[in-house]
């Protein structure tokens, strides 16, 4: 039991192991912030100075789908687009649930337990699920916008819809299957890998999109926070728990970094989507008097 919560703790932290060894610099143990000390069964929030990024992930996520939603009719890929920043938010909500509140067994274990089965580990294992499953579905979402954007699969076919669905389901059962069998490759292929080959190829089919490019600083921009969170949340992590200290590391560490980061890097995405997608009319000026082209044809 105790090799099998290390093991979900290293997919819910989405560390390297060499960073959970005792020689890290980073804190053992997330700090925590309790309520009620006094009693038998205190109430903990572990690492607080996550949930302000979970809820402006949150936001993001239903702001951006809602602005994406407005965009024109021409912009075929468009419920592509709204489903992939919803997801983030909700993925980004699960991992706050996890992290902050679902991390003081001390609690929960004495008001889930259920006829000896311990409910705590249960719902633990339920939101690292969907957390991780989450994760990966947002990149296979990104996968699919790029590939709908250079008309390689075609959004408004129900096949593109159904194989997306099946990606979603075999990322789940994949992630499921590797929790409960503790298999050592399932964080390094479906976290890093499916997530790197993903957002790299959507990369490439926006760089193939002639049209967009004068949109693309907005999205370079926002790839760079995010490989440079993810850089910080595993390669880098020893090194800025080290230069932080011992205090300042329990607060704004490694995994601090990476979630504000991967809002960052959204929010630049979405900064990108809405340039190179948005309904430029033109205008021409003429005598003084602007003439819609897209209005008067006829006139041009």
């Amino acid at each position: 039991m105790v090799q099998f919560t290390q093991y979900l703790i290293h997919l819910q932290r989405y560390s390297v192991p060499s960073n959970s060894s005792s020689n890290s610099s980073c804190p053992l143990s997330p700090v925590k912030w309790c309520l009620n000390e006094m009693g038998s069964s205190p109430f903990c929030i572990r690492s607080p100075t996550l949930i302000p990024t979970c809820l402006l992930a949150l936001l993001i996520g239903v702001y951006c789908s809602k602005n994406i939603s407005k965009l024109p009719e021409k912009f075929e890929t468009r419920w592509l687009y709204q489903l992939t920043f919803f997801l983030f938010g909700i993925m980004m909500t699960s991992a706050g649930i996890l992290h902050c509140f679902l991390g003081d067994p001390q609690r929960l274990s004495l008001t889930l337990r259920n006829n000896g089965v311990d409910s705590l580990l249960v719902i633990q294992i339920l939101f690292a699920i969907i957390d991780a499953g989450l994760t990966t579905s947002v990149a296979v979402s990104f996968l699919f916008c790029g590939l709908c954007d250079i008309n390689f699969l075609d959004p408004k076919s129900n096949a593109t819809r159904f194989l997306l669905i099946g990606s979603y389901f075999i990322v789940f059962v994949l992630w499921t299957l590797g929790v409960f069998r503790q298999w050592s490759w399932t964080f390094h292929v479906l976290y890093l890998g499916v997530i790197s080959v993903s957002c790299f190829i959507y990369l490439l089919t926006q760089l193939w999109i002639k049209s967009n490019r004068r949109a693309l600083p907005s999205l370079l921009v926002g790839g760079l926070y995010g490989a440079i969170g993810l850089f910080a949340a595993s390669f880098a992590a020893n090194r800025i728990c080290k230069s932080e200290g011992p205090f300042w590391s329990q607060y704004i560490g490694p995994e601090f970094l990476w979630f504000l980061f991967s809002d960052v890097s959204m929010a630049f995405i979405f900064i990108y989507v809405i340039q190179a997608h948005r309904e430029n009319k033109v205008t021409i000026h003429k005598c003084d008097v602007d003439i819609d082209v897209e209005e008067n044809p006829e006139k041009y």
